[in-house]
């Protein structure tokens, strides 16, 4: 089975990605994206039995707003060419999707969502949502016992490793959400009708930092590997 990466270099955080679900399941092989002319990636990712879009830099705000905000975010519209992309194509063949921080941002704005483009000045700061310094973040989110999310996880409430400034802010039409920062930041989604459409898991926080043995991300990471062998019809290697 192959999962592709929106980003997944050789080295560095990236890689955090494919071990974290290596952890689950290291049989799989992987295709890395990034780096790749649009219709490579696209001809790619038909190989491919899920899509996992990975943290990284802000989404350019031009896609959501007039634009004008960009002198306030990090961009790389390069990536942001390729992921539409690549969302578009994965949606069109159902693929399971699993967006992650920013993988989670450029999904709700391909389907007409917003962002916040910075938490500490346009939302506020009672909740720490990213540190300055290289040591991890956590802070608690509260899951809806209705969603997808909780059907795999059976609680109501973990603390996560938190690592962003933007988030969104108006969700897209078509999703849900799952589960809430105690400042009203949605944290995670899921589709809002999912009949006829793929398996899809959003999260803003990041399931493959720190402890990816926790309860949490170890079943966020099982429900997408099933799905994807379940995409694949070659059966869970075990």
């Amino acid at each position: 089975m192959i999962i592709g990466f929106s980003k997944a270099s050789d080295k560095g955080k990236y890689q955090l990605y494919v071990s974290w679900l290596r952890s689950i399941d290291p049989s799989f092989e992987y295709i890395n994206f990034y780096g790749m002319d649009v219709r490579e990636a696209l001809t790619a990712l038909e190989r491919c039995s899920g899509l996992v879009l990975t943290g990284g830099f802000d989404v350019h705000p031009s896609y959501y707003s007039r634009g004008e905000e960009a002198h306030r975010c990090e961009i790389d519209q390069l990536r942001d060419i390729l992921e539409f992309a690549l969302i578009e194509k994965a949606l069109s063949l159902k693929l399971p999707l699993l967006a992650i921080c920013r993988g989670e941002q450029i999904l709700n704005v391909s389907q007409g969502g917003d962002l916040i483009v910075d938490i500490p000045a346009d939302h506020g700061s009672t909740v720490k949502h990213s540190s300055v310094t290289s040591e991890l973040m956590y802070h608690t989110v509260e899951i809806d016992v209705n969603s997808n999310l909780y059907r795999v996880f059976r609680k109501t409430s973990f603390d996560v490793v938190s690592v962003h400034h933007q988030a969104v802010r108006t969700l897209a039409p078509c999703f849900r959400p799952t589960s809430f920062a105690t400042d009203g930041i949605i944290e995670s989604y899921e589709w809002f009708s999912p009949e006829d459409k793929g398996y899809l898991h959003a999260v803003q926080w990041h399931p493959e930092k720190g402890d990816y043995f926790n309860d949490l991300s170890q079943a966020i990471g099982k429900d997408f590997i099933e799905a994807a062998y379940e995409k694949s019809g070659i059966g869970r290697k075990r």
